[in-house]
């Protein structure tokens, strides 16, 4: 009887450990899950606080487009006023030649200005077009009809280049030292350039003028190296991804 009393005493003793030290073994599951949880709680909103972020950069930029876009339908819409206003004048002038030069010389001045304050593309070559037109004009060596007709393609390219994406070559100032660069021309709203050991950037302006900033982030870099690499492959519409390298362009 003792020793039945004894076994039922050492039985209970083990049921008890074994349930204290399950009771234990739950506890610390539950402790567990319960840090697990937090730890998810905390990464769902990380999440939804860079899901936040992510959308509020891309309005900022869908309104800088949007911005843009209406400053290039403006500039577009100022160069066709003055082509309209130059052909009224023209019409007026009528017959009288040397009435035309003076029309012609103001139309030079007024895309002069723009060309010094647009996007810095081949800019001294579309600057020596215009004053060659000037200086033969007043040197007599062109007719005004002639300096008008090239005055006028002269405005028909900068119409052209707010429609026209590519690549193209010329010289840029990086550090201040001449490099020639290849650069990817986005309209008149942005350019890319790309240097041959393909080192890449942008083109930006400040209260001194344009200067060309380098892109130095990994992703940015790969970015606008697709761009290159898809303008050479003749796909030149679509959708890519890059930085925010838009501009403002004052309009005169």
């Amino acid at each position: 009887m003792r020793k039945s009393m004894l076994s039922m005493a050492v039985v209970v003793v083990l049921g008890t450990t074994s349930l204290y030290a399950s009771s234990n073994n739950m506890a610390e599951s539950l402790m567990k899950l319960r840090a697990d949880v937090e730890q998810l709680d905390a990464s769902i909103t990380d999440e939804k606080d860079a899901y936040k972020a992510s959308m509020r950069s891309l309005l900022r930029q869908k309104n800088d487009l949007e911005s843009v876009v209406a400053r290039e339908d403006l500039k577009i819409k100022q160069i066709q006023r003055e082509l309209t206003k130059v052909k009224k004048e023209i019409k007026e002038a009528g017959k009288n030649t040397q009435g035309l030069k003076p029309l012609v010389l103001n139309a030079l001045d007024i895309l002069e200005a723009n060309v010094k304050i647009a996007l810095p593309f081949k800019t001294t070559e579309r600057l020596n077009d215009i004053e060659k037109i000037r200086s033969q004009l007043n040197a007599s060596l062109i007719a005004p009809q002639k300096a008008l007709a090239l005055t006028w393609n002269a405005y028909g390219d900068a119409i052209r280049m707010t429609k026209e994406n590519g690549i193209f070559k010329q010289t840029i100032k990086i550090g201040g030292t001449d490099r020639l660069a290849e650069v990817a021309r986005l309209g008149t709203v942005a350019m890319f350039y790309k240097l041959p050991d393909d080192k890449v950037g942008f083109v930006d302006k400040d209260s001194k003028g344009w200067y060309y900033k380098e892109l130095v982030e990994k992703e940015q870099q790969e970015q606008v190296l697709a761009l290159f690499d898809s303008f050479k492959k003749q796909i030149r519409s679509g959708y890519f991804t890059l930085p925010n390298a838009i501009a403002a362009v004052e309009v005169k």
